[in-house]
């Protein structure tokens, strides 16, 4: 039953945080693989292992002289492998869609006959990528032996393994093949055991055309040889000690478009030759973000391996957004080329934290690799932590502090939610259903922010020593979470790190954080007259809570408990700086003393810093409400006021509060004018937007409201770019005005219409604001309009540039342009990549509220050429279902689907589901709007103290005591009353719509 209220709010998220989100996780990616994540039958055996690979392959591109298949390669492989056992007379490794030679050996070291069973027909196995090779004797341990495969593979045009694309440059249209092996796409490369934890030696050398540029691999090239017939062969040195998906090769005309100065330090940026400087500016915050990690991790990058050498390169279509690739790091080129005049400054940041990102996984990932997929968190983790502050440690002003806090902590709060939570650990992970979730924002926003409240229970110090010790211990190998608590325990020991929470250790403090799905919604209720804090956790997780009331009605039956490190401060002495806990909460309900008597406001988790949720009693809200609309609001940090606004739009959200309360506390939004709480809000009244979209008077009261809570913040950003403003500000001004032009702002959408008119006039307008000014000039333009930017598209080179327009042209109002935009999608013209076929569906789809129909009727006609040109069209579809407001418009999506079921498939059944949830989401606005129109008709109501305030007073009472006592003791009533009854409500209406 809870399942459809977490779907919503899913659909809604996408769609409003899609902005803010750093990197995308490639779900299709894992989706694609998720059968063969601990399901034995997929996995490899440890019979044998590799030790070394020598790899030589041969692509072709366009064969005019009939002489072979064009877009293929041939390749050879020789593998040292070691038996683990004995008795071994099978050796499997990994293959997939390739014809395997007849030509095949198996040579023990110091011999030269082969052992490999004679006539056996080598095959890749379609189901489970296997290519098993019988021996006709056992194989002997601590000996080596050399398997020697030749063979013919195809280049492939899904972005997957060794594959094909085209590009640009001044020469016109060119061919290139480049590779993406994670998480098990080698095999369609070479022959190879294509799991993680099977780390060898890589010899790799590429055959090209003479007329192609030299190739790009892992390792500097050492070695090239014209051959007779006329192809270049050349030779890279070998790799560290390394997993398959880490291999990396590019066979292209690209050219060195930026590079360092420091020769000891090689550094050097790829791309076409028309990129032009675009690539500066990854170059300078990538050589500042190596040295960083280097002093981080007192490990030298350039000592990995012998001859060591950094290159990055700009890949024209790449599914994965970006790839740690070591010593060849790959990345769409809208997320490594940069114009300083043309570039917003979203992909300014966005350079600059996917480069600390991938540069980081030269360490977590790459020296030391997850074991296995299940515990992807220690690569992901730790690269989505260190992409924000390895980079706010070399560049302060890009404010990365800040964003990690909505960007990274919000939205892993939200995904850890939801009933598809999963662990960061999952041993149970063993069907395709749990393996495709697993792979989720949890895995590395919920990772990262973990990690970030753990580096403020130790310190820093204290946490980055242990990281030099699990680094160290675990260096050229793979790693499962225990090695990593191992390691902070034994920092944490010898500096005493945890010497003031008992007996407490890190692995204790872990568990629940890595192994349990969910986190802690925490009540906190004070008695004002004596400062005593009674604090209760609860599981924000919404299915545990359900389970408990199904099972006897109460809470404390089945405890779901974290270790949680707690940080508070209180409105007489405010601290927001110190953010080392002063206790950890172990019990379910814990009793903390605030030292003072009096009407005084608390505030939990200092600047977000633990990943939990807050909730308070009447009394504190109240006085937290005064302070934020007081002069003095601003004494509250940023971080905590972001906190605030996205903890209390998710606590109305569950029904833990009324929206009329909510919106009521949200009304210090009238006075706020900074970046944390403003793209807070946002993504809050984007999720209510939506919800109240079927009901145009709620919908234009709501927006009304929104326009009259933006006074202070457009008060101080105005509506036009200063040519001396701060990042942060124009970074925010830029979301601001996007967001308030779509709310219908007559002042924003007087500003974009005058900005476009002065663009169409020949004028310069700032990048940052391009994205608004351009949906407003096409929502409000004409048919001259539309084709104005679609020229502006096509003719512009910079990818950043050409995803802001592509999502703008989504924005036109004029059905046949919006079909013709829908037609330039799957049409074959190369005008909108692969890569951005699900951008350009969204964008249309939700440019306008009238789109959403026109896009389905474009599908009533166009199904069966949408299938043909993208494959599956699940996705463009859910952005569809998301957006039905009417029981009718619901119907006629189902009837179109259930006309189209044979053409669609597994799509079929997925928008089914998402039709049931669209009825669901009409469900829960129809129970939970009377709340917000309430607020709308009544406005902000005055707080009423339960009785007169008077000034806190100090007592002898030690500022922080812990006891733990039963939630059905008198004393902690009020608790039960406030956090268990809400969410009784919650439950109630949950299962009446």
């Amino acid at each position: 039953m809870a399942r459809w209220i977490h779907l919503v709010l899913f659909w809604a998220f996408i769609q409003n945080a899609h902005l803010f989100s750093p990197i995308e996780v490639p779900d299709e990616e894992w989706a694609a693989f998720n059968s063969m994540l601990r399901d034995p039958a997929y996995r490899l055996a440890t019979t044998t292992r590799p030790t070394h690979y020598v790899v030589r392959l041969t692509p072709y591109f366009e064969v005019t002289d009939g002489s072979r298949e064009p877009f293929t390669f041939d390749g050879e492989v020789s593998i040292t492998i070691r038996a683990q056992e004995n008795n071994v007379d099978e050796i499997v490794m990994h293959c997939n869609d390739m014809v395997i030679n007849s030509d095949y050996s198996v040579v023990a070291s110091g011999t030269t006959a082969s052992i490999a069973t004679a006539g056996q027909a080598l095959a890749c196995d379609p189901q489970y990528s296997f290519l098993r090779i019988r021996t006709n004797s056992v194989l002997q341990q601590n000996v080596d032996y050399v398997v020697r495969l030749t063979f013919t593979g195809r280049l492939q045009t899904n972005m997957r393994g060794f594959y094909r694309s085209w590009y640009h440059d001044s020469t016109g249209r060119r061919w290139m093949a480049t590779t993406q092996f994670q998480p098990g796409h080698a095999r369609q490369a070479f022959p190879c055991y294509d799991e993680p934890g099977f780390k060898a030696t890589f010899d790799i050398t590429i055959e090209r055309e003479a007329s192609f540029s030299p190739t790009i691999s892992n390792m500097p090239l050492i070695n090239t040889q014209t051959l007779t017939n006329g192809r270049v062969a050349e030779t890279f040195d070998r790799t560290p000690r390394t997993s398959t998906y880490l291999l990396a090769f590019i066979v292209s005309h690209y050219e060195i478009v930026s590079r360092t100065t420091n020769a000891t330090r090689p550094f050097y940026i790829y791309a076409r030759d028309n990129a032009g400087d675009t690539g500066d500016w990854s170059l300078e915050i990538g050589e500042l973000l190596l040295e960083a990690m280097e002093d981080l991790t007192q490990i030298p990058y350039y000592e990995m391996a012998y001859n060591m050498d950094m290159k990055q390169a700009a890949i024209p279509d790449f599914s994965a957004g970006a790839m740690e690739n070591w010593g060849l790091l790959t990345y769409r080129e809208a997320l490594i080329l940069y114009d300083y005049q043309n570039s917003n400054h979203f992909y300014k940041q966005r350079v600059a934290n996917i480069v600390s990102h991938e540069i980081t996984h030269m360490w977590f990932g790459n020296l030391v690799t997850c074991a296995w997929w299940d515990v992807l968190w220690l690569n992901e983790g730790f690269a989505r932590y260190y992409q924000y502050y390895l980079t706010d440690y070399v560049r302060p002003d890009l404010g990365f502090d800040t964003r990690f806090i909505v960007e990274q902590v919000h939205s892993a709060l939200f995904s850890d939610s939801l009933d598809s939570a999963h662990p960061l650990t999952d041993p149970t992970v063993n069907d395709p259903t749990s393996v495709s979730a697993h792979f989720s924002t949890i895995t590395y926003a919920r990772g990262a922010a973990v990690l970030r409240m753990t580096e403020h229970l130790l310190s820093r110090d204290t946490f980055v020593k242990g990281l030099r010790i699990y680094l160290k211990e675990r260096e050229y190998d793979v790693a499962e979470p225990e090695h990593l608590f191992a390691a902070l325990d034994a920092a944490a020991r010898e500096d005493g790190a945890l010497a003031g929470y008992g007996q407490v250790t890190v692995a204790d403090y872990m568990a629940g954080w890595s192994e349990k799905a969910g986190h802690p919604l925490l009540t906190v209720v004070v008695d004002q007259s004596t400062g005593r804090m009674v604090v209760t956790q609860f599981d924000m997780l919404s299915d545990y809570v359900k389970a408990r009331w199904e099972r006897n009605v109460g809470i404390s039956t089945i405890p779901s408990l974290w270790i949680i490190p707690v940080t508070w401060t209180r409105g007489g002495a405010p601290d927001f700086t110190t953010t080392k806990p002063p206790t950890m909460l172990t019990e379910q309900v814990s009793v903390l003393q605030r030292g003072t008597t009096g009407h005084e406001w608390v505030i939990f988790n200092v600047q977000q810093t633990g990943f939990y949720r807050v909730n308070y009693d009447d009394t504190n809200w109240g006085l937290i409400t005064l302070a934020l609309r007081g002069t003095d609001r601003t004494t509250i940090h940023g971080h905590n006021r972001g906190q605030i606004v996205d903890d209390v739009f998710a606590l109305a959200r569950a029904g833990v509060m009324t929206y009329t309360r909510a919106l009521n506390i949200l009304s210090f939004l009238r006075f706020e004018n900074e970046y944390a709480p403003w793209i807070a809000a946002i993504s809050g009244f984007n999720f209510l937007r939506r919800r109240l979209a079927h009901d145009a008077n709620s919908l234009s009261q709501l927006e009304e409201l929104i326009i009259d809570s933006s006074e202070a913040v457009t008060a101080r950003l105005g509506f036009e770019e200063p040519a001396n403003g701060t990042y942060m500000d124009d970074l925010l001004r830029m979301y601001l005005l996007e967001f308030l032009c779509n709310v219908g702002d007559e002042r924003c959408v007087t500003a974009g219409r005058t900005q476009f008119q002065r663009l169409r006039n020949g004028e310069f307008i700032p990048a940052n604001m391009r994205p608004w000014v351009y949906c407003v000039g096409l929502r409000e333009g004409d048919a001259t309009d539309f084709d104005y930017l679609w020229n502006r598209y096509t003719q512009e080179d910079l990818a950043g540039e050409k995803m802001v327009i592509l999502s703008a042209l989504g924005c036109t109002r004029i059905a046949d342009r919006l079909h013709f935009y829908l037609n330039q999608i799957i049409a074959d013209n190369d005008n909108i990549r692969p890569q951005d076929y699900n951008s350009a569906f969204s964008a249309a789809t939700t440019g306008n509220e009238e789109n959403t129909m026109i896009v389905l009727d474009w599908f009533r006609t166009n199904v069966a050429s949408a299938v043909n040109a993208i494959g599956s069209v699940s996705t463009p579809l859910s952005y569809i279902a998301a957006r039905l407001l009417t029981e009718e418009q619901i119907i006629d999506f189902v009837q179109f689907l259930d006309a189209n079921q044979a053409i669609l498939g597994g799509a079929y059944q997925a928008n089914i589901n998402n039709a049931n949830t669209a009825r669901e989401n009409l469900n829960w606005s129809n129970a939970r709007t009377t709340e917000m129109v309430q607020y709308f008709e009544n406005g902000y109501q005055e707080i009423v103290l339960e009785e007169e305030t008077t000034p806190a007073v100090t007592t002898n009472t030690p500022a922080v005591t812990t006891t733990t006592e039963s939630p059905t003791t008198p004393d902690s009533a009020s608790v039960v009353q406030l956090g268990v009854v809400a969410l009784l409500v919650c439950l109630t209406i949950n299962l009446t719509l």
